[in-house]
């Protein structure tokens, strides 16, 4: 599924928060700010370690700037540095996403992230995040997707804005960075988060070789509501992303 996150200039994330998001979407971390006119791209991290140690220098300690962040979970590509976010639109303009774009191909290398960026948004003109017209074009577009572009001067556009979740002055495209997913044999637990997110059960180091179940051990419909499941985060989960609200849901 991903998660995008707006953080406006001043505000910050625990640590604890953003390695819950990445916990739950480790399939490659990324982010983007603003500063002196300056947009500047960092992505590619595998290892919350290495993106912390990257975030905190070069956006804690520098005072927190306008910043975009994502945290991938793999839907289409490869899962390499190429197909991590952010996104450079041009040198002044990049993008993060959350959700799957249909109105464009995507291939064994390439994410539907990608191809969106260079079949389309590479080739609008200069400044279209500025126009409400574009706007409601690209949004008309991605469906219930939802992208958040950030330009070199620190101004944003949320398309489907309304589909996340402001927590305070911080937006979040889902609820990801509210809990701890833990994968057991047969059941797919979560646990609220406090001041650190915790577990239901027992705490377990994450099993990658559980993630990689096979299709036909893989939700189609969701528990709850009976709706298809379109991504590998809610076909492991059993419930689709509406329905995961309920803080005592358990499989």
């Amino acid at each position: 599924m991903c998660i995008a996150i707006l953080k406006p200039k001043g505000e910050k994330i625990e640590k604890s928060r953003l390695d819950t998001c990445f916990f739950n979407n480790d399939d490659g971390a990324g982010y983007m700010f603003a500063k002196n006119g300056v947009l500047h791209f960092f992505k590619g991290f595998f290892n919350f370690g290495d993106f912390w140690k990257s975030y905190s220098k070069n956006v804690v300690r520098n005072g927190n700037p306008m910043s975009a962040i994502h945290f991938r979970i793999t839907t289409h590509g490869k899962t390499n540095v190429n197909n991590c976010h952010p996104f450079k639109i041009n040198e002044n303009l990049g993008f993060i996403h959350n959700g799957i774009i249909d109105m464009v191909k995507s291939d064994a290398k390439h994410s539907d992230t990608s191809m969106f960026n260079e079949l389309v948004l590479k080739n609008l003109p200069k400044g279209f995040i500025k126009n409400p017209a574009i706007s409601s074009l690209i949004e008309e577009s991605i469906g219930a997707s939802k992208l958040v572009f950030l330009n070199n001067h620190g101004e944003y556009l949320i398309s489907n804005e309304s589909a996340g979740k402001w927590d305070g002055n911080i937006w979040y495209s889902n609820n990801t960075y509210c809990y701890k997913y833990q994968y057991s044999v047969n059941n797919y637990v979560y646990g609220s988060y406090n001041a650190n997110s915790y577990y239901l059960d027992s705490p377990k180091k994450k099993d990658k070789k559980k993630d990689k179940k096979k299709s036909s051990e893989l939700y189609t419909s969701c528990s709850s509501c009976s709706e298809p499941l379109s991504t590998r985060y809610e076909q492991n989960s059993g419930v689709c992303e509406s329905c995961k609200d309920y803080p005592a849901y358990k499989r």
